[in-house]
C-alpha cells in the first residue's frame, strides 16, 4: 500500500501538511504523471484507506491528510533517512529470555519475503531479546537509518508493521551480521530491544542469559 500512495500523499503534503488544501485533478495527475481517471480513482482509494479526508464541490475538492497520512508519509521519510545517512550507534545490554513469540511472528509468510528482499537474509526464527536502560531505547527507537517492513492482513488476523535496520551482533568473541527489529506493536517496554539474524545466535554464539551483547547499529 504505501509504495503505491506515497506520491499523491507527497503531493498534497507539499501544500499543507496539516491544513486542508483545494486539490484539483488536473494539476495533480500533471504533477505524479498518470491519467486524471487515474489520479481521481488514487484520491478515492486513499481516503477509503483512511489516509486522508475529502470534501467534493462542483469546483473542486479540499484533501486533508489523516494522522495515518502523516503517518506513512513519515515512515518514507525514515526509510528514505536511513539510505543516505551514515549515523551509527553502539550500545551493549544484557541477554534476557523473552516470551518466545518471536519465532512465530518472524516465521511468518508475509514477513519473510520482506526480510529476504529488504534485509538480504532470511532469518531464523526467533529473536534475541536485550535488555538495555531506557535511555539507550529511546536512541534506538529515534535512529533514522531504518528500512520498513510493512504489515499485512490474512483472512483471519492482521500483523502490524515494523521498522528494521541492519546491524553487527558482537559477544563471546564472535560477531555475526543481523538486524534490529523495533515492533509498532510490540509487549516489551522501551528498555528491550529485539535482535534477528540468519542464525540461532544462542547456539552459534554460545550465548546464556544475563551475557553482555554489543551491538553497532
Amino acid at each position: 500500500m504505501g509504495e503505491k500512495y506515497t506520491s499523491v500523499l507527497m503531493e498534497i503534503a507539499r501544500h499543507g501538511l496539516f491544513d486542508e488544501v483545494r486539490i484539483s485533478t488536473p494539476k495533480l495527475s500533471e504533477r505524479i504523471g498518470m491519467s486524471q481517471q487515474s489520479a481521481s480513482r488514487l484520491l478515492q482509494e486513499i481516503e477509503k484507506e483512511g489516509l486522508v479526508r475529502r470534501k467534493v464541490f462542483a469546483d473542486g475538492q479540499l484533501v486533508r491528510l489523516t494522522p495515518d497520512g502523516r503517518a506513512l508519509l513519515k515512515q518514507k521519510y525514515d526509510e528514505l533517512s536511513g539510505i543516505f545517512s551514515k549515523k551509527k550507534i553502539s550500545f551493549s545490554g544484557k541477554l534476557i529470555t523473552g516470551l518466545g513469540q518471536g519465532g512465530y511472528f518472524v516465521g511468518l509468510k508475509g514477513y519473510k519475503k520482506q526480510f529476504r528482499n529488504k534485509l538480504n537474509f532470511l532469518p531464523y526464527p526467533g529473536t534475541l531479546n536485550i535488555k538495555v536502560d531506557v535511555k539507550t531505547g529511546n536512541l534506538v527507537r529515534k535512529l533514522p537509518n531504518f528500512i520498513l517492513i510493512e504489515g499485512f492482513s490474512t483472512k483471519k488476523k492482521t500483523f502490524g508493521g515494523l521498522k528494521c535496520s541492519k546491524a553487527k551482533i558482537d559477544a563471546n568473541g564472535k560477531s555475526i551480521v543481523g538486524a534490529v527489529i523495533l515492533p509498532f506493536r510490540t509487549v516489551h517496554g522501551e528498555d528491550i530491544v529485539e535482535i534477528i539474524a540468519p542464525d540461532y545466535l544462542r547456539e552459534k554464539m554460545s550465548l546464556k542469559d544475563g551475557d553482555e551483547v554489543r551491538i553497532v547499529v
